[in-house]
């Protein structure tokens, strides 16, 4: 068994033990590693330390049956192995940005970091964006043109070649298209907390708006400062990228997010939604801190 054989099968000992009164020399035994050993190996390969790991899918799992089920709050909190109501409420309100009784108010599930499991897939796409760190950039204004929609959380969004599909079809009706084509995708979320969804917008780069259909939506990507990520593969893995950028990456800096909102850019290196050597860009609008 290889190391990121035994890693994987630790991660399944802990989703397996989450209610479990189990720590860290726990799991590195489980995976025959001295501890010392075991946290570096498990940090290296996923991009996250064992015990925050541990923590925050303790947490995730909290807060699903806090929303989804009447259980007590003080009762979900010791059945996740915390000691208090209090330290519950701290460690919730720390790695997720509210308390659990504003989660029980419906809170929108597509707003919060959430940690999911580990799985082999998301080992690989992370490592791959792990070893290209962003590059924090200026830009100016883009005025897009395009058609937007909205999916629900009940919907899995995987796949959007329907809605491209829909969209390219369009294309050839843009007036005042950016030569060479720019293509962008955007997702945005509203304040508006019953919603639980995401809207989508697909679009392509237009030099003005002024004499463009009005069967498009025309969107302003703001002047400001943005982190400049690369997914590489296919265009369904995005979703492990995202998770490596919010979950991982922007917790651990000082950066703000700015905006409610991301897009991502489909350049010249991106040669098609199923082939693996594809590149796209991924865009995070954020404040620089002044410290």
């Amino acid at each position: 068994m290889t190391n990121k054989e035994s890693i994987i099968k630790t991660i399944g000992f802990i989703e397996k033990n989450l209610k479990s009164d189990i720590g860290v020399m726990d799991i590195a035994r489980e995976g025959c590693y001295s501890l010392y050993h075991f946290i570096r190996l498990f940090q290296n390969i996923t991009g996250i330390s064992p015990n925050k790991y541990l923590l925050q899918r303790r947490l995730t799992e909290a807060a699903y049956e806090l929303q989804n089920t009447e259980n007590k709050i003080a009762d979900i909190a010791y059945s996740y192995q915390f000691s208090s109501h209090e330290g519950f409420t701290r460690a919730f309100n720390k790695y997720l940005g509210i308390n659990p009784s504003q989660l029980r108010k419906k809170y929108p599930f597509t707003s919060l970091p959430l940690t999911h499991a580990i799985t082999e897939d998301y080992i690989y796409q992370s490592g791959k964006i792990r070893n290209q760190p962003p590059v924090l950039l200026e830009l100016e204004e883009r005025i897009l043109a395009g058609i937007s929609f909205f999916i629900s959380n009940d919907n899995e969004i995987n796949d959007l070649s329907k809605e491209w599909g829909q969209f390219m079809s369009e294309v050839p009706s843009i007036k005042n298209k950016v030569l060479p084509e720019r293509f962008y995708q955007v997702q945005f979320w509203s304040e508006t907390q019953d919603l639980n969804g995401l809207y989508f917008y697909l679009g392509m780069e237009v030099t003005t708006m002024k004499g463009v259909d009005p069967q498009f939506v025309i969107k302003l990507l703001p002047k400001g400062h943005y982190l400049r990520f690369i997914h590489k593969g296919l265009a369904n893995k995005v979703g492990y990228t995202y998770r490596f950028i919010y979950n991982q990456f922007l917790p651990e800096t000082d950066y703000r997010l700015t905006k409610p909102f991301n897009f991502e850019y489909y350049g010249e290196k991106c040669l098609g939604p199923y082939n693996e050597k594809s590149e796209s860009e991924i865009y995070i609008p954020v404040e620089i801190s002044d410290n």
